[in-house]
């Protein structure tokens, strides 16, 4: 008899069975995502279902009830039968997501009225998802095409089909729902989730996932747990389609994927193919598909793998974006350098999405246009003029994450102009307590730093002292306030506020020199070589880094130095954009200490730059044990700053004689910032 009740259905009867006092229908209506229209339709559905037993439904003050015996509840509980989460109710936004989901899945047309039978929806409902579906589609280059006697199918390339599955499934699903349909705990409850098992099943679904976990995990340097959801997802997408005879033609894809990328690509997919049955995937198209995918991939760079945080080329465009930005808002971005190293590590794989055309989910893109519009705005013009002229155009979801370090820039800089304050309350603990709390609440501008006796009050490190009593005479003002912290005292402290100076203090600044930088700084810059070699290509220059370490004696052999060498430029461009000059860099233990090379060529060489290929006339080499002295590494993590921010330190690295390369990089160690 339950078999009678729609899914939707039966969630509401068990609400009203276990909730004695009632179901707000307005809320029942708001949870299961329906009109109240709908939801009449609903309970006059569950009310004549309720007919062969002793119960009335009620309206009580505006909620619902049934009246009935706890015994006869009992019964109503039994014959709907287990209502668990993979019964729970499919909302009409779920129900036009699965629609969507079920045409691009398969590769002719469906019949409205079958897609009514495995959706539980009338015609009519089905109708009007599919007129909202159309211009969804058109925007993703596909066509939806439905004709009398004929169906409804979807047209287009396999790319732009597969991208707008991927799509639905992230709009639909969370990342932390995403990760449990991973685990081996398989959380399965969500409908899409439940979509997926018909046409993918579950021993596959968990083939897929231990063979992303097994290649990823293991690459080198390893890929984040969040990217690895993101791959499982796409190759669930792949092994549905291509077991539908859905493969990507060789047309369909730009050529230019790193040669890293192909060969992690065709690991992992063997690996899925092997698991899987599906020989299909293994083909040249496919391979060069995910390896679209694995280009935008974030890595995580251990201490022994990291020398500096992201590519020069990286860096450089971070620190070119944030003087845009600091030219459009007149506020002082440039001197953060938390804000350019975060936004370098951002870009680095950013730029490759974006250079793929791979989408860019940004969930929180709206709430960051409300919140900081004009860093929105400045961030966007900034792109333009940065990015643009490498052929790059930065969508509005990129746009919104750089918006966001932008923020948090801005935060941190807020924060440390709050004016520090202690407390002083000799009654207690629990008045001083109280007096803290009711200052960070209703003062923001001011931060509580501690709470201090009487005693020290003379001489203390802050700005303000507020104090439930009166002291002697302080280095700093003194405002008597209650513990309650009144509106008469809020009024009286900020006053006193209002006459200091806004604060000069702050954080030591991330770019301050480590113990014995300059110590550090003459040695590095003192051994710095050049060298004129002959290459073709930043292979090739590799290979004579390696071979030319050994014949200075500073390695005993060239193997781990290439090694290391060629797993950090796997990650991205090495090319300072418009410079001509290439930056290499890792850490060995295969090298005797921190090494500074520069290796001019005999004829520029054309590389992968940001958007194109770029000449490079000159390669710089900065190398470090895993194991290294924090003030070398931090001497050269100067150099690599001072290459994006130093015209004249760029083209001395091109022409200058040895001793003036080395004079350049030894103020660039010693007086960075200045």
């Amino acid at each position: 008899m339950a078999n009678e009740l729609t899914d939707r259905q039966k969630l509401l009867l068990l609400e009203l069975v276990r909730h004695s006092e009632g179901v707000d229908p307005s809320e029942a209506a708001r949870r299961l995502d329906v009109s109240r229209r709908t939801l009449q339709r609903d309970l006059r559905a569950v009310a004549s279902w309720l007919r062969p037993f002793r119960v009335r439904m009620e309206s009580q003050g505006g909620r619902l009830c049934l009246q009935a015996s706890p015994q006869e509840l009992g019964r109503i509980e039994a014959a709907l039968g287990p209502v668990t989460a993979r019964t729970a109710a499919v909302t009409p936004r779920q129900r036009a997501a699965l629609l969507a989901l079920w045409l691009l899945a398969e590769p002719g047309p469906l019949k409205l009225a079958y897609l009514g039978k495995v959706l539980d929806a009338a015609p009519a409902s089905l109708s009007g998802d599919l007129n909202d579906l159309a211009p969804w589609l058109r925007a993703r280059h596909l066509t939806l095409v439905r004709r009398q006697g004929f169906g409804v199918l979807v047209d287009g390339s396999e790319v732009a089909r597969r991208e707008a599955m991927a799509d639905i499934a992230y709009e639909q699903i969370s990342p932390y729902q995403l990760a449990r349909m991973i685990t081996r705990e398989g959380d399965l409850s969500h409908p899409i989730a439940r979509w997926l098992v018909q046409f993918v099943q579950e021993p596959v679904l968990r083939a897929v996932a231990d063979a992303v976990e097994a290649v990823l995990g293991a690459a080198k340097p390893p890929v984040e747990e969040a990217d690895r959801f993101e791959v499982w997802l796409y190759a669930v997408i792949q092994c549905l389609r291509v077991a539908r005879r859905g493969q990507v033609r060789g047309t369909d894809l730009d050529e230019g994927a790193r040669p890293g990328d192909v060969a992690l690509a065709k690991e992992l997919l063997s690996s899925v193919a092997k698991a899987t049955g599906l020989p299909a995937l293994s083909t040249e198209p496919e391979i060069r598909y995910m390896a679209r995918h694995l280009a935008g991939l974030r890595v995580r760079l251990d201490d022994d793998f990291r020398l500096l945080s992201s590519n020069v080329t990286a860096l450089d465009l971070a620190h070119r974006f944030v003087r845009a930005v600091e030219d459009i808002t007149r506020l002082p971005f440039a001197s953060d350098h938390l804000l350019v190293s975060g936004l370098a590590q951002h870009l680095a794989p950013a730029l490759d999405r974006v250079r793929a055309g791979l989408p860019i989910r940004n969930p929180l893109l709206e709430t960051v246009k409300a919140r900081y519009p004009e860093l929105f705005s400045a961030a966007e013009s900034a792109s333009r003029e940065v990015f643009a002229p490498h052929g790059l155009r930065l969508p509005d979801e990129e746009i919104g994450f750089l918006a966001m370090h932008l923020g948090a820039s801005r935060e941190r800089r807020l924060a440390e102009e709050k004016w520090r304050a202690v407390i002083v309350c000799p009654h207690g603990l629990s008045s001083a307590r109280l007096l803290a709390s009711r200052a960070r609440k209703e003062l923001p501008e001011i931060s509580v730093q501690e709470v201090a006796s009487a005693k020290s009050a003379a001489h203390l490190n802050a700005d303000l002292v507020l104090s439930t009593v009166s002291l002697p005479e302080a280095d700093v003002p003194v405002v008597v306030v209650s513990p309650f912290l009144t509106e008469e005292d809020l009024r009286a402290v900020r006053l006193a506020l209002a006459k200091l100076e806004r604060p000069a203090h702050s954080s030591p600044e991330p770019g301050q020199a480590l113990p014995g930088a300059s110590t550090w700084a003459l040695r590095l810059a003192s051994s710095a070589r050049t060298s004129s070699i002959r290459a073709q290509t930043m292979d090739d220059v590799i290979q004579l880094v390696g071979h030319d370490l050994v014949r200075q004696g500073r390695a005993s052999d060239a193997g781990p130095i290439v090694a290391a060498i060629e797993h950090r430029e796997r990650l991205g461009s090495v090319v300072l954009p418009g410079r001509q000059l290439a930056v290499l860099h890792a850490r060995t233990d295969g090298i005797d200490g921190p090494f500074v090379g520069v290796y001019r060529l005999e004829r520029p060489m054309w590389t992968r730059g940001v958007g194109e290929d770029e000449p490079v006339a000159v390669v710089l080499v900065l190398l470090a044990r895993v194991q290294e002295d924090p003030g070398a590494i931090d001497g050269l993590g100067r150099i690599s700053a001072a290459l994006v921010e130093s015209e004249a330190l760029v083209e001395a690295l091109k022409s200058a004689d040895e001793e003036e390369i080395r004079r350049r990089l030894y103020d660039a160690m010693v007086r960075q910032g200045e």
